[in-house]
């Protein structure tokens, strides 16, 4: 049978070969081993990388085991890091942009290879692209409990997960500590290649240097991940990598200790609603003090609304006292604001507003508090 043409380049994804020599698979059937061999050998010219996939972490352009022609075109995309490799050390790195493989444009490499200037010849070496866009939504958890040493509670062990969003920020860095000699590695394969573990061990070690304690990683989880993302960002740059988001989606505690932390949020609550009404109070009275302060401008202290408003300013400012003095002896400072009510009644009696039997009847009952 007479062979015209020959169409095994087809597997390479080159056009349609024509054999010069017309019926050479018939004549010499010894050579067609040698012209398929020379086809599969042909230089590449043209080395790019378009990702379709959104989730390719690090993709090898497949050489086939061709050699790239000396003046070959590289292109790197946006979002995109070309590194050459020279039997396994790094060579020249490529940001984004169009680049005509010469000598001048390959400085390692000719380096590492001895080349002279003007070098021409056709050359081997290893093409890696690497994705620098930013990987959203990475889940990260622990497995097994960590432990968190708070102040209230000694040692207390903690589960948590949540997400977040990382981009390669220095491509050799990232290379020389995780890329192996996978042609493609997903985003998911290098968390699930160790890297998610390194996660929640950065994550135990950041709520540690932050000092969080139980009831602040309680009342705010949903506001940890921003906290202690200035801890996490320097341990990703460590690899190569930055961390953009860090998000804390859940915060697990061991049932006794959720209780006690309820109780305590209880009692903060109680606490914060008896300042609230404490300050009201406080308010209030200085309403009073001041409707009184008015009354005697207008001459009303001994009737009306004057004489009102300086009874109940004196009986809450009494009532507050008796209450801050019921557990005890007065302090320092209920003493002084006693003796500093001692004399404003003396200057409601000078002017004529108290009666001398009030006034004595008043002094007596805070000085027992003294």
């Amino acid at each position: 049978m007479a062979y015209n043409t020959v169409q095994s380049w087809a597997a390479y994804n080159a056009p349609l070969v024509k054999l010069p020599i017309p019926h050479i698979a018939e004549k010499k059937p010894y050579l067609c081993p040698m012209v398929f061999s020379f086809l599969r050998r042909q230089f590449i010219e043209i080395i790019e990388w378009v990702d379709e996939t959104r989730n390719t972490l690090v993709w090898k352009f497949p050489d086939e085991d061709r050699e790239i022609k000396m003046g070959a075109q590289l292109t790197v995309r946006e979002s995109q890091v070309a590194i050459f490799v020279n039997e396994g050390k790094l060579a020249d790195i490529f940001p984004p942009g169009r680049y005509e493989l010469v000598t001048r444009n390959m400085p390692i490499l000719s380096d590492l290879k001895g080349w002279k200037y003007g070098f021409n010849s056709p050359f081997k070496v290893d093409v890696y692209f690497v994705s620098t866009r930013e990987f959203t939504g990475l889940r990260w958890g622990t497995q097994q409990p960590i432990t968190v040493s708070d102040p209230d509670f000694s040692l207390v062990p903690l589960r948590a997960f949540g997400t977040f969003h990382m981009r390669v920020r220095d491509a050799a860095k990232f290379f020389r500590e995780f890329a192996g000699t996978d042609p493609v590695v997903t985003v998911e394969e290098f968390l699930d290649g160790g890297f998610r573990s390194l996660v929640v061990t950065y994550f135990a070690n950041a709520l540690k240097a932050s000092g969080q304690t139980l009831v602040e990683i309680n009342a705010r989880a949903n506001q940890l991940g921003e906290a202690l993302l200035p801890y996490l960002q320097p341990e990703f740059e460590r690899v190569g990598l930055e961390l953009t988001r860090f998000f804390v989606e859940s915060v697990s505690l061991p049932e006794e200790i959720q209780k006690q932390l309820l109780e305590q949020d209880i009692e903060l609550r109680r606490l914060r609603k008896k300042v609230q009404m404490s300050q009201e109070v406080e308010e209030m009275q200085r309403f009073l003090q001041f409707q009184a302060g008015q009354g005697m401008e207008k001459g009303e202290g001994g009737s009306g609304l004057g004489r009102a408003a300086i009874e109940m300013s004196m009986g809450m400012q009494m009532a507050q006292q008796m209450g801050q003095t019921a557990s005890g002896k007065a302090s320092a400072e209920e003493r002084a604001q006693i003796l500093q009510t001692l004399k404003e009644l003396a200057q409601l009696k000078d002017a004529g507003i108290l009666t001398e039997a009030e006034f004595e009847a008043k002094k007596q009952e805070l000085l027992k508090r003294l």
